[in-house]
């Protein structure tokens, strides 16, 4: 079928979720090439998790979508939507990491949050796409060691539908969804989705509210124009509990939201919480009036604000930082009896200003001692501009053999203003450079190549360099001592061999990875926090997937990884392994549909020791939980659902870090229960 008769029957098929099983031998990706492409042939290591999964999984928060995927690691942070990711590097909150939604990046590279999924409508996800290690020529700074895809516009249904989903569980968690559906003409279908949700907790200080917000409309113009509009929003408001020092606190089960009393204290004179703001709107124009040749239009706005309370600060200053872009993604294919090429360029700009405010006068004790007056810390523009053309070739060599390459090159530039004094403020900590521009620019070869004997197996290697250039904070929010240090950006270099390979109605993935990232932007903690270039630092691992259809009734899910992060040549960390970097990571799940309508799926998670600082001093045992999931249709348009979280309530840390001579565990959340009802008409 014609590529562009598929798209246009789109608008008149049935969206099928009910029939999603929790792994599909022959699922798309549209993440590598912004086009539908079948996972198993691609050369490259791409999990793609369906709806019904994710409709089973019951999404509070971005590690119920993505924690089963093999070789992914997201953990909550203290307040609630934010979180850290760790794929094929360890967990950590740098920017390796292209955070996309239906396509379109959701930050800017200059400006990267570790917390980027929370601008995203994770809550009201249809699937997820990870391509994991350095992305294709499509993709520029960040896209170091994953591209994730959070799929949230799914296909507007043929006959009008709503639906209502209704849930709530421990601790005060309660929420609510309605989406609406409909193809109003062969031209014209939409569909529209609203989520809110809040959550007491069961920490003090630790509540959540946040709302989200999706829109998807299809015109189709004629034959050979169809336009997709998406609209996502999104706004979040969460009280930030602390870290725990004493990690008896963990093993006692305390709900405190500290054990620090300086945070009580701050709590009396600053209100200790994180916002996020996040809106965008997006229009795909594609044409394919010419035979052979597909032309992709997509020009987007996108606003992300955040706001937040730095607890790890001792003075415990607060942020204010907004973004305002627009951007434009271009891209032309053209298919070939040999192959195909795709060209285009992806270009943004970006207004962004950041405030950084000393809430309240204090002055703190310890190491660095220092009496901080109220008032600004940090107030300045930056004017960001980004330009990338690229270009992708996939030649058939023969029958079973097909070769890749592609190159992109990347231009990025910062024009920074301050609005305040040159020089350090009145506790002599932070300091505020001159104006100035600075500017990066990058050429990233990628080469590939794919042999398919036989239609049920894929071998594949794979280079793809990459790089990502110093952030805007790293560049213009500097401290005093490190006001004089330059940033390179860091560029890294990706080794992938592969296997896929059907069994029947089983499934195996295997890859071996090895990635060098050289001029690594390291944090350095000794006697200061600062930023600087490193030397290398290696990655490697083995990532396995695995599904089984044992039977009618049973299927098995096993995703499992095993990799080992170090510096090398480091100044100070000299050849250490890297902190926050279990060696082994598993997730096991075991789908059971006893009648029809029933799913039930049993999940053990694992995640091994690892160092809680660079130099290797102190280790965290890492930990392990049970999850047990459920899904009833009851009738056709009526279904329940829950889970019980953590089934042996188990105590644990997240995350554990040592610095400055103190540790740090975010604790796990306790043993949680969760039902709902959702209908249809």
């Amino acid at each position: 079928m014609h590529k562009k008769t598929a798209i246009l029957l789109a608008l008149s098929a049935i969206n099928a979720l009910a029939a999603d099983t929790a792994y599909s031998l022959d699922a798309l990706s549209v993440t590598a090439y912004r086009d539908e492409e079948n996972v198993f042939s691609q050369p490259h290591s791409i999990d793609v998790k369906k709806s019904a999964e994710v409709n089973l999984d019951q999404v509070i928060s971005q590690r119920d979508l993505l924690n089963s995927i093999s070789g992914v690691r997201v953990e909550q942070t203290n307040d609630g939507s934010g979180h850290m990711t760790s794929v094929r590097m360890p967990l950590n909150t740098n920017p390796y990491y292209l955070f996309l939604q239906d396509g379109i990046p959701v930050q800017s590279s200059g400006f990267f949050n570790h917390n980027g999924l929370a601008f995203t409508s994770y809550g009201l996800a249809d699937s997820v796409e990870v391509l994991k290690g350095a992305g294709t020529a499509l993709y520029g700074s960040d896209a170091v060691a994953a591209t994730i895809n959070v799929m949230s516009a799914a296909e507007p249904s043929k006959v009008p539908t709503s639906t209502v989903r209704i849930d709530g569980g421990s601790d005060g968690y309660g929420a609510v969804s309605v989406d609406n559906s409909a193809t109003i003409d062969p031209k014209n279908a939409y569909r529209v989705g609203v989520k809110y949700n809040h959550n007491d907790s069961w920490r003090e200080h630790n509540s959540l509210d946040r709302i989200e917000l999706n829109g998807r409309y299809d015109y189709v113009i004629n034959n050979d124009n169809v336009v997709k509009i998406l609209l996502s929003g999104a706004k979040t408001n969460g009280e930030q509990a602390d870290d725990f020092a004493d990690y008896e606190k963990i093993e006692n089960g305390s709900t405190a939201s500290s054990d620090d009393p300086a945070y009580y204290a701050a709590l009396v004179k600053t209100d200790i919480r994180r916002k996020y703001d996040m809106a965008r709107l997006s229009a795909e124009w594609t044409n394919y009036a010419f035979r052979g040749v597909e032309i992709s239009l997509t020009p987007y706005v996108r606003y992300n604000r955040n706001q937040y309370v730095a607890t790890w600060e001792k003075n415990l200053p607060s942020n204010d930082s907004r973004q305002a872009t627009m951007g434009l993604l271009e891209k032309t294919t053209f298919d070939q009896a040999w192959g195909r090429v795709i060209v285009g360029f992806d270009t943004e700009y970006t207004k962004a200003d950041q405030m950084n405010n000393q809430d309240f006068t204090v002055t703190t004790t310890g190491f660095g001692a220092a009496t901080y007056t109220q008032g600004a810390l940090y107030d300045y523009r930056v004017d960001y501009f980004a330009i990338a053309p690229f270009i992708h070739s996939d030649y058939k060599i023969n029958n079973e053999i097909t070769l890749s390459a592609g190159a992109r090159l990347d231009y990025n530039q910062y024009e920074y203003n301050n609005n305040l004094s040159v020089g350090a403020d009145g506790s002599n900590t932070y300091y505020r450079p001159a104006d100035r521009s600075d500017s990066f620019s990058h050429l990233s070869p990628k080469l590939s190549l794919s042999y398919q004997p036989r239609e049920d197996l894929n071998l594949y290697a794979r280079y793809a360099n990459g790089f990502r250039i110093p952030q805007a904070t790293q560049l213009y929010s500097q401290k005093v001592n490190t006001q004089v240090t330059t940033l390179n950006p860091e560029t890294s270099n990706t080794y992938e061999l592969g296997l896929k390979k059907r069994y029947g109605k089983h499934f195996v993935e295997l890859s071996y990875y090895y990635m060098t990232i050289d001029d690594t932007i390291t944090s350095y903690t000794v006697p200061y926090r600062y930023n600087a270039n490193g030397g290398t630092t290696l990655h490697q691992g083995l990532e396995a997937s695995t599904s089984l259809t044992l039977n009618d009734q049973l299927e098995a899910k096993i995703a499992y990884s095993y990799s080992t992060h170090k510096y090398e040549n480091d100044p100070k960390y000299k050849s250490n392994e890297m902190a926050s970097a279990p060696r082994s990571t598993a997730n096991t799940r075991l789908f059971y549909s006893p009648i029809a309508g029933l799913s039930l799926m049993g999940e053990w998670q694992y995640i091994g020791s690892y160092w809680m600082d660079n130099e290797n001093t102190k280790k965290y045992n890492g930990y392990s939980i049970g999850n047990l999931k459920a899904d009833y249709k009851i009738k056709e348009n009526v279904s329940i659902f829950g889970k019980i979280n953590n089934i042996t309530d188990k105590r644990y840390a997240t995350r554990a870090t040592y610095e400055y001579g103190s540790n740090n565990y975010t604790p796990g959340d306790p043993r949680q229960f969760f039902a709902g009802l959702q209908y249809t008409w």
